[in-house]
């Protein structure tokens, strides 16, 4: 990782070449749903140049909970925060939250990079030990 892998201390989101297989099929699919196959295939040849650039966030969110076995139920987006409801057992479900501060500006870009870092680096790893008490 170097220095364009992070903001302010904290991980930007994935790189589109760094997303899963899965996620990667579920793109194609979405691209021939809205667009057929030849959404599809456009899709397939910009994706070399597409694979140098940051996840959605929702994507990125999705793909972190995935990784660590937590099925996304909900996720809340605003322009300056994200909120995702995740099943973590049969019947259990918490809510995390990132929160831009009201003393930061950053482009949008930028805010996605921090929020996603903010979660996956600070909020979640707070809440686990919370997870394993209430279990």
């Amino acid at each position: 990782m170097t220095n364009d892998d992070f903001i302010m201390g904290l991980p930007r989101r994935p790189r589109m070449g760094d997303a899963s297989q899965g996620a990667i099929v579920g793109a194609i699919a979405l691209g021939i749903l809205t667009g057929g196959w030849g959404g599809a295939l456009v899709g397939g040849l910009a994706g070399s140049a597409l694979a140098n650039q940051r996840q959605p966030l929702e994507m990125a969110v999705r793909e972190h909970f995935n990784s660590r076995r937590y099925d996304v139920m909900f996720y809340y987006p605003a322009p300056r925060a994200i909120k995702v409801t995740f099943r973590y057992g049969p019947r259990d479900y918490w809510t995390v939250e990132s929160a831009l501060p009201d003393n930061l500006q950053l482009s949008p870009e930028d805010t996605a990079d921090w929020l996603y870092g903010n979660l996956v680096r600070v909020q979640l790893p707070k809440l686990l030990p919370q997870l394993k008490r209430a279990s």
